[in-house]
């Protein structure tokens, strides 16, 4: 009975990470989709809606980073215990709390958007921001019930409400842009309309999630209610010291991107570069190199730490701390299951993948050794980077374990150590000749690796646990080779017998090169064993593709040891 309700639990667990998966991988493709149009649309003018919107998404940092994480592990250890009363209380303080900090960070952008607009050199950004400002008291309502429901590990009004605001962000922005640009409107207004996307689809998201809360709540009415609950001071205050920490670590995660706008330039440019020839070699990693990089951790990996901190939280409040242990060992590997190939994959595809989103046009780039086009100084960065994303994935993943583990401060410490790391890492690579830009992206993997092996040692060390990488990811990390290898040859073999770059070519060369790189993955993980009966379980419609491939030989039919883990019954 016990394994029967532990794999019930796992089961959920994978589900809940799919579906926020497959949510996360819509929203990037509409956020693509709406991005390429709107800067073909404003053209010169795109730096007035960027400026707007880096503005705004700071203070959407600030304001929700730790929201969702604090309601969802309170609400997740209320209801474990059978706590609808302080289920109920929890939900009422964050929506109290951090509706105030919404409201509070609205009326600041929308006041203070002249002064900020002065300030950052971007003066018709004001009318931007205004209309953007709403959506940060908006998204703080969201969030609140997102942690909810997220804490009752019921992740579909979280994805709903995803799609809902991306969908709308797409069409009410380009329509209206696409409108004002016809009528002649200022650039200003231009940049306004185009944000008004963004503030229609929050609006509409937020009305679906208080509208499904209305309904859950009125389905799902508790006929007595306990009266064990925490005091609403004590609630209060747990609810503060778990969103605080979380909100310093993401601020530290994006105070890292902002450096790299402060070094890299001052650092190229004290290698002897040009300042033109900086902002391009600047520009042309940003924009073509991060974002991809960024892409594949949000899409695939990240809904892995969404989905097992309510799970985690779970387990520890009714002290059933071997079932916490194994949720722990089963994420870190399944995160590495994922993210191994899709770093490998992504490192030996990187320039189809750019030429396929932006093209191998541009502006030339005038360098030391002659002139390359962006593409091809985005292309090796973009392999470096990737590499960076098995580390970004359970670095992601430890944060949230820790996290759940009532150890929030101990990733914001992880993570300031390695942005240590990384400014100096980037001032002294970057100032190289020989390294250049390349340097920027080799700093970010000592980033994310110093901060993931304090993570590493605090989980270990605050948890009992001995993590043993080799074993949780060497067959992995082998058959992932196997598969990038692969692709590769299929890269080349097909760019040879194209021999163009054109948009059409890449996406065939991907799609072919994908493909063979998965069955690669699949059949040589099959081959060595290395995927358990457990895991292939986990998957939708796992039981009987576990026993198909029992049959075949290629599982063994027994109970997996859950971890090389200390069997202590004590944290």
């Amino acid at each position: 009975m016990q394994n029967t309700g532990r794999k019930t639990a796992e089961k959920s667990f994978i589900v809940e990470a799919l579906i926020i998966s497959l949510s996360n991988f819509v929203v990037k493709i509409i956020g693509v989709l709406f991005k390429i149009p709107m800067t073909y649309i404003l053209g010169v003018n795109m730096g007035i809606f960027n400026a707007a919107y880096s503005i705004y998404a700071m203070l959407f940092m600030l304001s929700t980073a730790g929201l969702p994480v604090a309601i969802s592990r309170l609400v997740a250890s209320a209801n474990e215990r059978g706590r609808p009363r302080e289920i109920r209380r929890v939900y009422r303080l964050g929506v109290a709390m951090f509706g105030l900090i919404g409201l509070f960070c609205t009326l600041l952008l929308f006041f203070g958007a002249e002064a900020i607009s002065n300030f950052s050199e971007h003066r018709d950004a004001a009318l931007a921001m205004r209309v953007i400002s709403p959506t940060l008291f908006l998204i703080c309502i969201s969030a609140a019930i997102r942690g909810y429901f997220q804490g009752l590990k019921n992740m579909y009004p979280t994805a709903i409400s995803q799609f809902i605001e991306a969908f709308f962000k797409l069409a009410v922005g380009l329509g209206a842009v696409a409108v004002s640009k016809n009528l002649g409107a200022s650039p200003a207004v231009q940049a306004a309309f185009g944000v008004s996307g963004l503030t229609v689809g929050v609006f509409l998201g937020t009305v679906f999630m208080v509208a499904y809360k209305h309904i859950y709540d009125r389905r799902n009415r508790p006929k007595r209610l306990s009266r064990e609950s925490e005091v609403w001071r004590v609630l209060a205050k747990r609810i503060a010291l778990i969103a605080l920490p979380v909100t310093i670590t993401s601020s530290a995660l994006y105070l890292a991107q902002f450096l790299d706008t402060l070094v890299i330039n001052r650092a190229l440019m004290g290698s002897g570069v040009e300042l033109q020839t900086a902002e391009q070699l600047y520009s042309a990693y940003t924009t073509y190199a991060v974002p991809l990089a960024d892409l594949l951790p949000s899409t695939l990996v990240y809904p892995i730490a969404i989905s097992i901190l309510p799970t985690v939280s779970a387990a520890l409040a009714v002290k059933r701390y071997k079932k916490a242990k194994y949720y722990i060992f089963s994420s870190l590997r399944i995160s590495g299951i994922i993210a191994l190939p899709a770093s490998l994959g992504l490192a030996v595809l990187a320039r189809p993948a750019i030429a396929l989103i932006f093209g191998t046009g541009g502006v030339p780039i005038e360098t030391a050794s002659g002139t390359v086009m962006p593409i091809d100084v985005a292309a090796p960065a973009l392999s470096l980077l990737s590499l960076g994303i098995f580390l970004i994935s359970l670095l992601s993943t430890t944060n949230a374990l820790l996290q759940a583990c009532h150890r929030a401060y101990l990733p914001m410490i992880s993570v300031s150590i390695g942005v240590v790391f990384l400014v100096i890492a980037e001032v002294g690579l970057v100032s190289i000749p020989a390294v250049g830009i390349y340097g920027a992206p080799l700093a970010t993997l000592i980033c994310y690796g110093v901060a993931l092996a304090f993570n590493v040692r605090f989980l270990a060390k605050t948890q009992r646990l001995k993590l043993e990488f080799f074993y949780l990811f060497a067959k992995p990390a082998c058959c992932a080779a196997f598969s990038a290898a692969g692709a590769h040859a299929v890269n080349l073999l097909l760019s040879a017998l194209f021999g163009n770059e054109r948009r059409l070519t890449c996406a065939i060369i991907l799609l072919v090169a994908v493909s063979a790189a998965v069955a690669i993955y699949i059949v040589t993980m099959l081959a060595v064993k290395g995927i358990r009966e457990n895991e292939v379980r986990l998957l939708p419609m796992g039981d009987r593709f576990a026993d198909y491939l029992i049959r075949k030989g290629y599982l063994e039919h027994h109970e997996q040891r859950s971890s090389r883990i200390s069997d202590q019954n004590t944290l």
